[in-house]
């Protein structure tokens, strides 16, 4: 992972800034061509890629297991709803989950 990061990081290139007033914005431009194919949680969820379970029988509020039935990467981002356990979640932070996992 650290060399895709920083192939990327490297072909990074700072552009002319955009200036509107008192704000002066700098586009970052790259270079880099290497896409990641992967699936939203909706697509995911119509194509039952993915199943959301309690972590135990009890459950545990903050905690969910998701499993990755697919052989594509699934994209759940911060601020979405999983249903499908006890009681609903909003997720808190964006995750990327693995084929298979």
């Amino acid at each position: 992972m650290d060399k895709i990061i920083n192939t990327y990081l490297d072909s990074i290139t700072i552009s002319s800034p955009q200036v509107s007033k008192n704000l002066e914005v700098y586009p970052l431009l790259s270079s880099c061509r290497d896409t990641m194919a992967y699936a939203t949680l909706t697509e995911a969820l119509v194509q039952n890629f993915i199943a959301v379970t309690e972590v135990c029988e009890g459950g545990s509020v903050p905690e969910l297991k998701v499993v990755n039935k697919s052989g594509t990467m699934v994209l759940i981002l911060d601020g979405e709803e999983l249903v499908g356990a006890k009681q609903n979640r909003v997720v808190n932070t964006t995750t990327l989950i693995a084929a298979g996992a």
